[in-house]
C-alpha cells in the first residue's frame, strides 16, 4: 500500500519544497531567532512524517514452502516486487538523511550567526 502514487511523489516534494522555503522568506524577516528555529523544527516533522509515508510496506508473498518456488515465473515475480520495494525504501531513507543533514546545517548557521549579533 501506497500513501502517494509513484507520479505524484516529485510534484509533492517539490510543493513542500517551496512552502518550507516561502515560509523561511516569511519568519525569516520577523528577525526572531526561536521562531526561526521554531519553524525549521516543525517543518522538519512534517518533512519527516511526510517521507515516512512514502516507504512501502514489505511485499508479503514471501513463499513459506519449497513448493511456491519451484515455479520460476512467481520466484521471479516475488524478487522483483521486494526489490522494488527495497529501493523504495532506500530513496525515502536518504532524502530524509539529506533532509536532516541539511537542517541541521540550516540550524548550527542560525545558531553561529546568532551568536556573532551579541
Amino acid at each position: 500500500m501506497y500513501c502517494f502514487e509513484e507520479d505524484y511523489s516529485f510534484y509533492i516534494e517539490i510543493g513542500l519544497f517551496i512552502v518550507f522555503l516561502v515560509g523561511y522568506v516569511l519568519i525569516e524577516r520577523k528577525k526572531n531567532f526561536k521562531l526561526t528555529l521554531q519553524y525549521i523544527l516543525y517543518s522538519y516533522g512534517v518533512a519527516m512524517l511526510l517521507l515516512c509515508l512514502k516507504i512501502p510496506h514489505v511485499f508479503s508473498g514471501f513463499p513459506y514452502d519449497i513448493s511456491d518456488i519451484d515455479n520460476k515465473k512467481r520466484l521471479l515475480l516475488h524478487l522483483k516486487k521486494n526489490n522494488e520495494v527495497l529501493m523504495q525504501t532506500t530513496e525515502s531513507f536518504r532524502t530524509m538523511g539529506f533532509i536532516t543533514f541539511a537542517l541541521l546545517g540550516i540550524i548550527n548557521f542560525r545558531i553561529i550567526k546568532n551568536l556573532k549579533a551579541f
